[in-house]
């Protein structure tokens, strides 16, 4: 079976005040998979953890339809201003997310989402196959 999805990349950044428990809850009540931690140093010398999981085809199609379904009709407006061409941008508030709620936002302290659509599958746009598929799961 052919998704319309190639791939769904979620980062978290962990920085060292942070609970990491905490931190990987907001990123789990996102998407869940198999995370992959690698470590750096900021600027100040303080380590920062970067937790990132990467999903294809059809399991980051299921993903993606999780993601929809729990995005009030304001929030799935702002996700959709994340949008160039074929992928989809858009950053989920890493507080709210802790609280399995999942809003948009423009800040820093986010858990990252990209999704890569692939162009023939989507027949059309992003905004289009994105709309049609939150019209289909309304249903």
């Amino acid at each position: 079976m052919s998704c319309p999805v190639s791939m769904l990349i979620a980062r978290v950044y962990v920085h060292a005040t942070e609970d990491p428990d905490k931190v990987m809850k907001a990123l789990r009540n996102v998407v869940e998979g198999r995370y992959v931690m690698k470590s750096t140093r900021g600027h100040h010398g303080n380590v920062i953890h970067i937790v990132e999981v990467k999903l294809t085809e059809c399991d980051a199609f299921e993903a993606l339809r999780s993601i929809i379904t729990r995005l009030d009709d304001v929030e799935f407006l702002l996700m959709l201003s994340g949008i160039e061409e074929s992928r989809l941008y858009v950053k989920f508030d890493k507080q709210q997310a802790y609280r399995g709620v999942l809003k948009v936002s423009h800040g820093d302290d986010v858990v990252y989402v990209e999704v890569r659509g692939k162009t023939l599958a989507m027949r059309g746009d992003m905004r289009t196959f994105l709309t049609s598929l939150r019209e289909a799961l309304k249903r």
